[in-house]
């Protein structure tokens, strides 16, 4: 796949909230460009993960 295949699944799972698969997605594209605007893309997603899904991270 593609960078811009991978930010297009990443905007998919992310319209559905699926929050672990967006950012599985935007990391893929990273590694493949790490100058992508995946990178601001996985940033907001995970500051809102952070905000709205705090017991993800603090069980």
């Amino acid at each position: 796949m593609t960078e811009q295949d991978w930010i297009a699944k990443g905007k998919e799972a992310y319209a559905r909230q699926d929050w672990k698969e967006c950012l599985d997605a935007y990391a893929e594209a990273i590694k493949l460009n790490p100058a992508s605007e995946a990178v601001e893309l996985r940033k907001m997603t995970m500051e809102i993960v952070e905000f709205y899904c705090k017991d993800r991270f603090n069980p």
